[in-house]
């Protein structure tokens, strides 16, 4: 077992914590992950297709779950969530701490930090994408010809994906959704940089976001924004067996 966890405390005012989380290892089957899931998300999970599928998600939402526990020294059951209108969740109790959660294929990613509002995003680096006719519909223009610029095919998926994770970020941080929102800002410079949405009916059209890429392996990309300020990332490779242990080793019973 790995004792290598962040300190059970909420992240400071100039850090983000982002817990990355293999989700494909097995629990041990005497682990019961659903007894700590709200109705909604074994609903959500009951929906998915593919079994390896709702496996990800419902460990993934209790991961996220046992994280929020672990950073409020609280047992996992007693995290309430809610979400605003636009579905974006919350701590349904009033707290400093802000997270994001994002998982692709068998990699999940949770941010937690208490700076504000944040956002995280990863994609399989391998994924097939037409990125020049996505990125000609969507992006801008600096955007779609840095992706032009590339001289593969694969490299313009490559330049398209890191983009892509840039902006999903951001969106998720301000609580956007991506419709009609892809081509109101730019990411195309070299992060950390400073971006700013440009839809002047949002009442927070003036917030400043910085977004940074993330260091995940080859299969992977990934990017955090958060408000404007001097953070860093800290990242934190946890695997689900050792801390669902650790809960156990120190309430049994309790999952």
């Amino acid at each position: 077992m790995s004792d290598v966890f962040p300190p059970r405390r909420p992240p400071s005012e100039t850090s983000i914590d982002v817990w990355a989380i293999e989700l494909g290892r097995p629990l041990d089957p005497g682990i019961k992950i659903d007894s700590i899931l709200s109705i909604d998300e074994r609903h959500r999970a009951e929906r998915f297709v593919f079994a390896k599928d709702a496996l990800r998600f419902r460990l993934c939402r209790a991961m996220l779950r046992m994280g929020l526990a672990w950073y409020l020294d609280k047992a996992p059951q007693e995290i309430i969530l809610t979400t605003d209108s636009r579905g974006k969740p919350y701590l349904a109790e009033s707290s400093a701490l802000h997270f994001n959660v994002t998982h692709c294929e068998g990699l999940g990613l949770i941010a937690f930090t208490t700076l504000g509002e944040v956002g995280i995003d990863v994609e399989d680096s391998h994924r097939d994408v037409e990125a020049l006719d996505v990125a000609s519909a969507n992006f801008t223009s600096n955007e779609t010809a840095m992706i032009a610029a590339a001289e593969t095919l694969r490299e313009q998926a490559s330049v398209f994906l890191r983009l892509w994770t840039r902006k999903e970020a951001v969106l998720k941080a301000s609580g956007h959704g991506i419709q009609g929102g892809l081509a109101t800002f730019d990411v195309s410079q070299q992060p950390p940089a400073m971006v700013k949405l440009s839809r002047a009916s949002d009442v927070d059209s003036e917030t400043c976001w910085l977004v940074q890429d993330l260091e995940l392996a080859n299969e992977f990309t990934g990017a955090v924004a958060a408000p404007a300020g001097d953070w860093s990332i800290l990242q934190w490779p946890v695997r689900s067996e050792d801390l669902t242990h650790l809960f156990l080793r120190s309430r049994p019973g309790l999952l």
